[in-house]
């Protein structure tokens, strides 16, 4: 849980978010993540599609998601006096979503009209090349939303499983700022009691890389210059590496 407790503001933004995104499918089943998006605002077993639209209507507020590569946001801003509600909402989505088959079947169609439009669309079109050709044969280059083949074939069970396995308590994150205390906010998230919990964490196989920062054990520091043999060896391994890498590790000395 991560908080910002900002005293005197009228408002309050909470998010849930979940360390599983688009790389994180199975072959076959790309698109599934972003699925899944459109799939936890229809229901839940506390709540149908409707309640949930107006718990925020209702009092003003306004709630949507996004969908990455690497991770699934919920999130909602309400007055100060509604966050309780918020957080309930957000988490009963996260944890208790039902999938419902009639829902699926219509938010499949829902989909595909948006992957047509962002075909439609110049700039996604750039992205979508540009990131296919700088990953190619990698997950990380597949379009998030999936293509109209995969969303057209995958079943409602493969969906299911990839909630169960990648909507986990070790996943989420919950983020609040604005007027709330730390300890209220985790009090409240504490009385939410998922009714379908995942039982695995296991994902596709990711690079050494990725595995490393999903362990979330900050890597050690590098040495100092001082420590190694030579200003000159210092630089020289910072300045071969790839342009991406050395601007994000500019040598201290």
């Amino acid at each position: 849980m991560l908080t910002e407790a900002m005293p005197g503001q009228r408002s309050v933004s909470v998010s849930a978010t979940v360390a599983v995104g688009s790389r994180d499918e199975h072959d076959g089943h790309h698109g599934s993540t972003h699925f899944l998006e459109h799939l936890l605002f229809k229901g839940t077993t506390r709540r149908d599609a409707l309640d949930i639209a107006e718990a925020f209507d209702e009092v003003g507020g306004e709630a949507n998601a996004a969908t990455g590569k690497e991770s699934t946001s919920y999130f909602a801003r309400v007055l100060d006096a509604d966050r309780a509600m918020a957080v309930d909402v957000l988490l009963d989505m996260v944890t208790s979503a039902t999938l419902d088959p009639r829902e699926f079947e219509l938010e499949r169609g829902v989909i595909l009209e948006e992957i047509a439009m962002a075909e439609d669309d110049p700039a996604d079109v750039v992205h979508e090349t540009f990131t296919g050709a700088v990953f190619a044969g990698h997950a990380l280059g597949r379009p998030i939303g999936g293509t109209p083949a995969t969303i057209r074939a995958v079943p409602r069970d493969a969906v299911a499983e990839h909630y169960r396995r990648t909507y986990t308590p070790a996943e989420l994150v919950v983020t609040a700022a604005g007027e709330w205390t730390t300890t209220s906010c985790a009090r409240r998230c504490s009385r939410v009691r998922p009714r379908v919990a995942g039982d695995s964490t296991a994902t596709p196989a990711r690079s050494p890389a990725a595995a490393r920062r999903r362990s979330r054990t900050p890597p050690a520091p590098p040495p100092p210059c001082a420590a190694r043999p030579s200003r000159r060896t210092c630089c020289s391994a910072v300045a071969a590496r790839p342009r991406a890498i050395r601007a994000a590790s500019r040598c201290p000395c």
